[in-house]
């Protein structure tokens, strides 16, 4: 095939069409293209967008209910929106010199590598970011998904969370494919399918099958949790419950909405705790504030960022999700927004104990099911620079732009190529409900 396009447009080309066709669960969540928006340097390549207001609704009877003494108060919240982070390709003008024309590119196995590499690392990051996310995580850590229980325990969690049906997927490694298969094969299809209807129930890594009323797909690319080195601890304090409209402001973090800080010890000497850590407080129950009740089981908490204790075993400011916000019957005022976002029965005693999901120093394959809602992948499409070569591809699956730069060092004579794409996962304000871990 004749060379229709400089060198480095085709040695971009085939590095990003490799790339493409590696990515595959990062195509099942949302992307948002900012290359037009107001994201840039001046603004810490940040947007704030507004959080919709909930409400409590009145019942009556007889007559219409009377306003008159207090109508309910508008509380708006915010979450961040950035755009700082990216993956970077570098190399020597050398790797590439032999590339003329567009057939010897696509068909280049350095190319190739090149590109599945970067796909894989983009899938990897942006996996565990959504997996990670949440704070519910159901059955036993470290449980292989070797049943259809886990998968409906996982979906029943996220429908008590308000999750619609028919934007759940299920995520799980490889690992569990064999086991859950055999499952498959003995429990739920008739005796008389051949071995190839059976394995077509879960096709190969470019198809999703249907399970347990989702899609369940299989990845290499799943994330390992490793859980730090703390043992249960304590609530240090008690009424350390707040208003939703001090925790309904992300700040100047996304992923910050609905959270808080508490105290609590108990934790070991110097122990560490891990952004991602699952915990329980004991009489802190879930609460539904679609139906006004209890969920029946306790509230779990996901911890955010990196913590560690101090020598006594104490954390004086604990980030976590959610935040404790009481329910309580009241319409109007603070205590009204509080209850129309209410996400505990009640606030934890002082030296309520709190009981951690997995066992301390561990890691944790993580399997999880996802609605897509739980959060945005932001991209843009970077500016050529003012000197040297640049060319650009942007994927057709996914607003992802590769750009190409190529330039040469007049002191040492060497030429250097780099690639860059931007791309950052960001939770939605109410995407962490919307994330489970499961196991079986």
């Amino acid at each position: 095939m004749a060379n229709s396009q400089p060198q480095l447009a085709l040695v971009t080309d085939a590095i990003c069409a490799a790339m493409e066709n590696t990515l595959f669960a990062s195509k099942l969540l949302r992307w948002q293209d900012k290359s037009q928006s107001k994201i840039s340097p001046t603004n810490r390549f940040q947007v704030i967008e507004r959080v919709p207001p909930r409400f409590n609704t009145r019942a009556w009877t007889g007559t219409i209910a009377d306003l008159s003494a207090a109508q309910q108060d508008t509380a708006l919240g915010a979450e961040i929106y950035a755009l700082n982070s990216g993956i970077t390709l570098d190399y020597t003008f050398e790797d590439f010199a032999h590339i003329r024309d567009e057939d010897m590119a696509l068909r280049d196995d350095r190319l190739r590598a090149i590109g599945q590499n970067a796909g894989e690392k983009v899938d990897a990051a942006l996996l565990s970011s959504t997996m990670l996310a949440g704070n519910n995580w159901v059955g036993t850590p470290g449980a292989a998904v070797d049943d259809i229980q886990a998968l409906l325990d996982g979906y029943v969690r996220l429908k008590e969370e308000g999750v619609p049906d028919g934007e759940m997927f299920a995520i799980l490694p490889y690992s569990d494919m064999s086991i859950l298969g055999k499952y498959v094969a003995e429990t739920i299809r008739p005796a008389n399918n051949t071995q190839a209807e059976i394995l077509g129930t879960f096709g190969n890594n470019s198809k999703l099958r249907d399970m347990a009323g989702m899609k369940v797909m299989f990845t290499q690319q799943v994330p390992t949790f490793a859980t730090g080195t703390r043992t249960n601890g304590a609530v240090n304090g008690a009424a350390q419950n707040v208003n939703y409209t001090a925790v309904a402001q992300s700040t100047t973090t996304n992923g910050r909405f609905l959270t808080q800080t508490i105290a609590a010890d108990g934790f070991g000497a110097n122990a560490t705790i891990k952004d991602g850590e699952v915990f329980t407080i004991a009489g802190v129950n879930a609460w539904d504030n679609r139906k006004g009740a209890s969920m029946g089981r306790l509230q779990q908490f996901r911890v955010v960022g990196d913590a560690t204790a101090d020598a006594g075993g104490a954390v004086a400011a604990l980030r976590i999700f959610p935040a404790i916000v009481v329910q309580n019957a009241t319409v109007t005022g603070d205590l009204g927004v509080n209850n129309a976002n209410a996400t505990v029965q009640a606030a934890p005693a002082d030296n309520a104990v709190i009981t951690w999901v997995g066992a301390a120093s561990t890691n944790y394959v993580q399997r999880a099911i996802v609605a897509r809602s739980v959060g945005r992948v932001i991209s843009a499409d970077l500016e050529d620079l003012p000197s040297g070569e640049n060319a650009k591809r942007k994927m057709k699956s996914v607003p992802l732009t590769l750009r190409a730069h190529r330039y040469s060092n007049g002191n040492t004579g060497s030429t250097i190529t780099r690639f860059d794409t931007p791309y950052q996962f960001n939770t939605e304000a109410f995407g962490r409900f919307k994330v489970v871990r499961i196991n079986g």
